[in-house]
């Protein structure tokens, strides 16, 4: 049985922060409704397609679902080159994340249905790592110990910054704090595995106040820390607001690079480690989820505008609300017609989720795997295993990237120990051109 993640998209916030250009927004409670009774029936589309839990009956198929004429009828855009099939094999769900946005907005009843949907209609494991990112401000403890009953078992929470002045500055709606009463009420609920999302280089920030926020971090002792610098995305009014002057200066590379390494000192004096160039957790908690988008497990995405990697596809869905709700909404979906797309070979027999409105499809070549394999694993500080390479591709790392590697070893960004390949310190400062080389 293959192993596969799930991605739960909920587009959904209070207010959209000034540096955020993730497809999210705010929307009313009747909105938020529609839209959690949509992606239930996606789960469920999903499930049928992907085999669920491998009952036939339980999900309302017809026939062998390993049935190669079955499978055929699965397949999305006909005369697409990336059309792409279920392989007859169920998949075994290790991990759950729900994302967003801010999916607790949603309620907790609403998250609740959502998961049972998923147990409902996939082989989801007894131990599976599920996490739902949290905003500080937008749950009571009350909230806390329901989704703590409904299976949450791991949250992440986006405090960013433990200074009120920087919080502001970024546009979030809780305070310093809200942040730390969140996870004080969430020990208090039960959960015993949290995440705490820091933002590093921001507008006007020196090296103490970052260094503070990383102690105040530590000190409520979550099982896991993740660290990103700030990025200015086209379009967000951070962006904006920098263009026109309204910004204190960004700390210049050599300030964030120092930020970068103070944060892996800080954080191991505290017992965490690096796992990843940007996260950190106490021994046995590593995100689970995210490991596996860098080691090239299979992933479905589900809800607006998520992206999946599938049987050798990567695909993203549709991140039009209106086409979404249209598709999986509460209509007959036999029946169901968009503007500018066919959905005449709907049915219920199976390829529901096949057919669902897509914005990107890739059939990933041999060359674009070979390459992921590279610069995501070397994402993880533990690298990429040549013994793995080689059982996946039938070749060998070096008779593939030789000379891309002996140019790394020789520059010292690189070393190769044990039959393993990972980034040195010198490399992880370096890495988005180090590994930029891996593509061939």
């Amino acid at each position: 049985m293959k192993n596969l993640s799930l991605y739960l998209h909920i587009p959904f916030c209070v207010r959209k922060c000034r540096y955020c250009d993730f497809l999210s927004g705010p929307a009313d409670e009747a909105a938020r409704q529609r839209y959690a009774k949509a992606l239930c029936r996606e789960i469920r589309a999903a499930g049928e397609f992907c085999g669920g839990k491998g009952d036939s009956a339980a999900i309302g198929l017809q026939g062998d679902l390993s049935d190669t004429g079955f499978q055929d009828g699965l397949r999305s855009q006909q005369n697409d080159p990336a059309s792409f099939v279920w392989d007859g094999k169920v998949r075994n769900v290790t991990t759950v994340y729900l994302g967003g946005g801010t999916p607790s907005v949603l309620t907790p009843v609403q998250i609740r249905k959502i998961l049972d949907t998923v147990r409902e209609c996939f082989s989801l494991e007894e131990n599976a790592e599920i996490t739902m990112e949290i905003n500080p401000g937008t749950v009571t403890e009350e909230d806390l110990r329901s989704l703590r009953a409904a299976g949450i078992n791991r949250l992440s929470v986006g405090v960013q910054s433990f200074r009120d002045d920087e919080l502001k500055l970024l546009g979030r709606i809780h305070t310093a704090e809200e942040a730390k009463d969140v996870m004080r009420a969430a020990r208090r609920a039960g959960f015993s595995n949290l995440s705490l999302d820091l933002i590093s280089a921001l507008p006007g920030q020196k090296l103490e106040d970052f260094i503070f926020n990383l102690e105040e971090a530590a000190a409520l002792r979550p099982e896991h820390i993740s660290v990103y610098s700030l990025i200015l995305e086209e379009g967000t009014p951070l962006a904006r607001m920098a263009q026109e002057g309204q910004l204190p200066p960004l700390p210049g590379d050599e300030l964030d690079r120092e930020m970068y390494h103070e944060t892996a000192k800080i954080l191991a004096r505290h017992g965490y480690h690096r796992y990843e160039i940007s996260n950190y957790a106490m021994d046995g908690f590593e995100s689970r989820h995210n490991s596996g988008y860098w080691t090239g497990r299979e992933y479905l995405g589900l809800g607006l505008g998520a992206s999946s990697y599938f049987g050798g596809v990567r695909f993203r869905g549709t991140a039009s609300m209106g086409e979404y709700l249209g598709y999986y909404g509460e209509k007959d979906l036999s029946s169901v017609k968009a503007e500018g797309t066919d959905f005449s070979s709907i049915s219920q027999e199976g390829n529901v989720f096949a057919d669902a409105p897509r914005e990107e499809m890739e059939q990933l070549s041999e060359e674009n795997r070979m390459a992921e394999f590279m610069f995501l694993g070397l994402r993880m500080m533990r690298g990429v295993s040549e013994n793995e390479f080689l059982e996946r591709f039938g070749a060998s790392m070096e008779d593939i990237y030789g000379k891309v590697l002996q140019r790394h070893l020789a520059a010292g960004v690189i070393e190769r120990t044990d039959g393993r390949v990972f980034l040195t310190e010198r490399g992880i400062d370096v890495s988005n051109a180090v590994m930029a080389d891996y593509l061939l």
